[in-house]
């Protein structure tokens, strides 16, 4: 395979997995300097390290070369829609994707509105390497190199060029918006469709059925966000297997190029791109959610990490020891919140 469509291929692994996972309506495109596509900064340069503990199990892991991670975040409105980590073992050819949920309780000092502890309100105010600050303190000190963010409208476009994948859907999908300006119509039946660009940002954005619909028998995610990441990361491995095979990877490219803004350099795009070569395929990827439990605080839902379980999944992602606990590293910032 030569080097240019191996290059294409691994940029679309990253980028792609945020263009089919994330509703964003706006970029925030600025001279990317020496980046692969356009970048509002480089976390790099302004991303202050989390300070893990040398007792901590993953000292020496989270400062080893071999993995190299990106932060893929969906903005809406202002809001953090959706946030994905996505970790590459160079070594081992591995991708791992860790979900996490928009609900996400994260507390920020001076805030005492609780809308602002959740972990999607830290982007409007704060910026992107706050964002990533946050989910690195989450996911005890886990280092984010890069990120990605990328155009709403070209999951259509990629969807047009790939023609579409299979998908399990879990129930009969029905949702109708007639608010002017918003108008949304969702009807995909449940059993194996097919997504495509007639209907995928339907699919992506739908959360729960009209309250009319309910009445008919019609379901929601029953478990919130938490459900629906779980079917868009099923949609994701299929987007991603289906891009790997294909002889058409330049006209992928040339969609997400033109929408996604990333501080990816092409020194690092390069780097990446070699170590692909010797094996990367789209079985090699498994998908995570940050482990957690729903909780209602002031009125409002929460997503709350539970820390015990983080460090193992951190612990299987890193391929540490069983025996190995997480006594001695450090803890969620975010911490247990109070109860009401």
């Amino acid at each position: 395979m030569k080097k240019n469509k191996i290059a294409v291929t691994f940029l679309l692994v990253f980028t792609l997995a945020t263009a089919v996972m994330v509703p964003i309506r706006h970029v925030f495109a600025k001279v990317g300097g020496s980046t692969v596509f356009e970048a509002e900064e480089r976390l790099l340069d302004e991303m202050t390290p989390i300070t893990v503990d040398e007792d901590s199990p993953f000292y020496e892991v989270f400062q080893s070369k071999d993995r190299v991670n990106f932060l893929l975040m969906g903005v809406s409105d202002g809001m953090s829609d959706t946030l994905m980590l996505v970790s590459y073992d160079l070594v081992n050819q591995y991708i791992n994707m860790i979900s996490i949920p928009r609900d996400t309780f994260y507390f920020r000092d001076g805030y005492s509105n609780y809308a602002f502890h959740k972990i999607n309100s830290i982007y409007h105010s704060e910026g992107v390497t706050a964002v990533a600050e946050a989910i690195s303190e989450t996911l005890y000190g886990m280092p984010i190199h890069y990120y990605a963010i990328v155009e709403y409208e070209d999951i259509r476009k990629v969807m047009d060029v790939i023609g579409g994948v299979k998908v399990n859907i879990p129930f009969y999908m029905k949702y109708i918006d007639s608010t002017k300006g918003k108008e949304l119509y969702i009807d995909i039946p449940a059993g194996e469709q097919t997504i495509d660009s007639s209907n995928v940002i339907e699919f992506l954005r739908f959360r729960k059925t009209n309250p009319a619909f309910a009445r008919q028998g019609y379901k929601s995610y029953e478990a919130g966000d938490i459900q629906r990441i779980q079917t868009q990361q099923a949609f994701v491995k299929a987007v991603l297997k289906e891009c790997l095979k294909m002889g058409n990877l330049k006209d992928i490219a040339k969609v997400t190029l033109q929408n996604v803004e990333s501080d990816l350099t092409f020194a690092m795009a390069g780097k990446l791109a070699l170590k692909a070569m010797s094996g990367l395929s789209s079985e090699n990827v498994s998908a995570y959610t940050l482990p957690g439990r729903d909780k209602m605080m002031h009125e409002l839902s929460f997503w709350v990490a539970d820390e015990e379980k983080v460090g193992e999944m951190l612990m299987e992602i890193y391929s540490l020891e069983v025996e190995t606990t997480t006594e001695g590293a450090i803890g969620t910032p975010s911490g247990e919140p109070e109860e009401e």
